[in-house]
């Protein structure tokens, strides 16, 4: 979640006088601020990456499809953190390729190659949740910080989730969470203008911001599922991936110290790990699989579980 390339100092002294003369128009800034998805405010290049081709994805005008290696064996889904895209993942792409995965990545909306220059987190789950369709076979998702969210929202978002594992590097537990973290570090907003941001988020989406809690969504979750996590981490703390480990059923918590928020997708220890999952999946034998197509969307719509 990020803001306008306006000095930080500006923008805390502008939110904190208009919070006062007009609070509402503050509110609204401020969910304006809070949806931002271009860090940079660049985009990359719109070309495959290097061994990669693009796969489309129907259905979803706000991507611009996707990227996959690979064209046989069962798919692993790489879903990138907020304000990132999906050349962050980059590096988790030769070790699943050796253990036989085709792998996929997409820039979710408002993100890399995809238009818009801000996001919800219902669209990026509903897009996680096109990507998962469009592909099919998806045994395996990795996702990294705010995309937990995302990856669990839609892997769960139905009775018969399409994967067998999950990998969460620096997950966020909760968007509520990412709020007031946001809200504290960056414009050091009053609680008034915070709760202004909450209801705004829900007017706008029709979905409360509590709703979006890995915990939450991921109780039916019935996979094996790896959380890592950098004790070291200044922007996702680390109690975030205790809770979700305590919360779901079969998660299990390794500690990557020494490693940032940012820097652990790098580590060769993080491959290491994913590796040693992921081969114990695929070695699993093949996984029950089902496709969500268009039909058994209108049978049970989003409400089941991803609004």
């Amino acid at each position: 979640m990020t803001t306008a390339r306006v000095p930080l100092p500006l923008r805390r002294l502008g939110h904190a006088a208009l919070g006062r003369i007009a609070p509402g128009l503050a509110g609204r800034l401020a969910t304006d601020a809070f949806t931002s998805s271009r860090l940079l405010g660049t985009r990359p290049d719109d070309v495959p990456p290097l061994g990669a081709h693009r796969f489309a994805v129907p259905d979803a005008p706000d991507l611009r499809g996707g990227y996959l290696w690979g064209d046989e064996g069962p798919t692993a889904l790489l879903v990138h953190g907020w304000g990132a895209d999906s050349s962050s993942m980059h590096g988790l792409v030769a070790p699943l390729r050796a253990l036989g995965y085709r792998v996929a990545a997409f820039d979710a909306p408002g993100h890399g190659v995809s238009d818009g220059t801000r996001t919800t987190m219902p669209q990026f789950a509903r897009a996680t949740r096109d990507v998962l369709d469009a592909l099919g076979d998806v045994r395996m998702i990795v996702a990294h910080s705010l995309g937990a969210i995302a990856a669990v929202g839609a892997a769960a978002g139905c009775p018969a989730p399409p994967v067998d594992g999950l990998v969460l590097i620096a997950p966020t537990r909760t968007l509520t969470g990412v709020l007031h973290r946001w809200a504290r570090s960056q414009l050091r907003l009053r609680p008034r203008i915070v709760a202004l941001v909450d209801q705004e988020l829900h007017r706008r989406t029709g979905v409360p911001i509590s709703h979006w809690d890995v915990v939450g969504l991921g109780a039916d979750l019935d996979c094996p599922v790896l959380v890592l996590h950098s004790p070291q981490d200044d922007v996702v703390p680390y109690n975030e991936a205790e809770a979700i480990t305590t919360g779901l059923r079969h998660a299990r918590l390794e500690a990557m110290p020494g490693h940032g928020h940012y820097a652990i997708l790098t580590a060769a220890a993080t491959r290491e790990r994913i590796t040693a999952f992921a081969a114990t999946r695929s070695a699993s034998g093949p996984a029950t699989t089902v496709h969500v197509g268009p039909a058994f969307r209108q049978e049970l719509p989003w409400s089941c579980r991803l609004p």
